[in-house]
């Protein structure tokens, strides 16, 4: 506190005005060239009107010639006017240019002061790493809002004390009203789960939702989720993530965003090689299910099985081309042709059979069928 009314109090005592530096800078300016500046300006004053040959003198004397001649020469009538109005302006420039000589006097003690001034101001400014007098000004008002803030420090902690108390209540009542509704739910997830993993080729599959509660609120709540995975009657379930192979866990993955489909109101879901480790009717089972998803929501699939690629409504091919020194991934949506063919190509590998394609066309009739 000491240390910030410290601060406090010297930038109070320097009395601060935004603004102010520029203001000073400039009479700063003007004040160390006073005489450079009185002396020009007595100069021009003396080429304006000092004598005969001044500016203003000759340009009378212009005048005058210009009037005798003016009624003999139509076309330069108005030459006399135009000097006259000449004459007018810069009489007038004469006059303000001798007030500016006269108003304007060496001060070395005002000079002094505003050069105490300015020093002040860009001493407090590089004390507190600044860049201007209105970045001071600003730093002035935060080390006091500071200064304020610790002096009432201690209601202030009262206070949040009784805000967090009430916060913590609520939290905790929120937090058991969604643990109640997480167990209740667990034994029909668990059925529905198990009963994809199922269709999906394993029928001994068994999956378990085990729930562990802590004193600590998370962002998910008070509930700490284990999934439990077994793919054999002999094997109790363990964690998913240390037993499941890589086909298993792709099976199991894919039977959990099933159910959120139905669930959840996402507009578009990615999977990216969702497929991967199943084949055959399995592989069937997989498109379908994918399928079925695609009734609630956008379903992007990346996959190389054909019994997968052929359920889409729409088929795009992913590719790369080589550019120069660079390589372009490209994204091409194929007519109902091309698909045929690239349908064909997951089957039977870059040579396309007449037989990969008669089963392409029969893949891709039945998957448009079922959908």
């Amino acid at each position: 506190l000491e240390y910030y009314q410290f601060h406090l109090t010297q930038l109070e005592e320097a009395k601060l005005e935004k603004g102010e530096q520029d203001e000073l800078e400039k009479e700063q300016e003007l004040l160390e060239h006073a005489e450079e500046i009185k002396h020009a300006l007595s100069n021009i004053s003396h080429l304006f009107s000092s004598d005969e040959t001044s500016i203003l003198a000759m340009l009378r004397e212009v005048k005058t010639v210009a009037g005798k001649i003016s009624m003999y020469l139509p076309a330069g009538q108005h030459i006399p006017e135009r000097i006259n109005s000449s004459l007018i302006e810069l009489d007038d420039l004469a006059n303000e240019i001798e007030r500016l000589e006269q108003d304007t006097e060496a001060d070395p003690e005002k000079l002094a002061r505003i050069n105490d001034r300015l020093d002040n101001i860009y001493m407090l400014i590089q004390k507190h790493r600044l860049k201007s007098l209105d970045e001071l000004i600003l730093k002035k008002e935060e080390i006091a809002n500071i200064i304020k803030s610790i002096v009432t420090s201690d209601e202030r902690l009262c206070e949040l004390e009784s805000v967090l108390k009430v916060s913590t209540e609520s939290l905790a009542s929120l937090a058991r009203q969604i643990s109640e509704k997480r167990k209740s739910s667990i034994p029909d997830i668990e059925e529905k789960i198990t009963d994809l993993l199922k269709q999906l080729g394993m029928p001994n599959a068994r999956f378990r939702i085990s729930l562990s509660g802590s004193k600590d609120f998370t962002s998910s709540g008070i509930d700490s989720a284990d999934f439990l995975f077994s793919a054999n009657k002999q094997t109790d379930p363990e964690n998913i993530a240390r037993i499941a192979s890589g086909g298993e866990l792709s099976r199991v993955m894919l039977s959990l965003k099933s159910m959120l489909t139905k669930n959840k109101n996402l507009p578009t879901i990615i999977f990216d090689e969702i497929d991967s480790g199943v084949s055959g009717e399995v592989a069937d089972k997989v498109g379908q299910i994918l399928s079925g998803m695609g009734k609630y929501m956008q379903v992007v699939n990346i996959t190389h099985l054909p019994q997968v690629a052929s359920r889409g409504t729409r088929h795009y091919h992913v590719y790369k081309e080589e550019s120069g020194e660079s390589t372009i991934t490209r994204i091409k949506l194929l007519s109902p042709g091309e698909r045929i063919q690239e349908v064909a190509r997951l089957l039977s590998g870059s040579e396309i059979t007449e037989t990969a394609i008669r089963n392409a066309k029969e893949l891709i009739k039945a998957g448009v069928t079922r959908f």
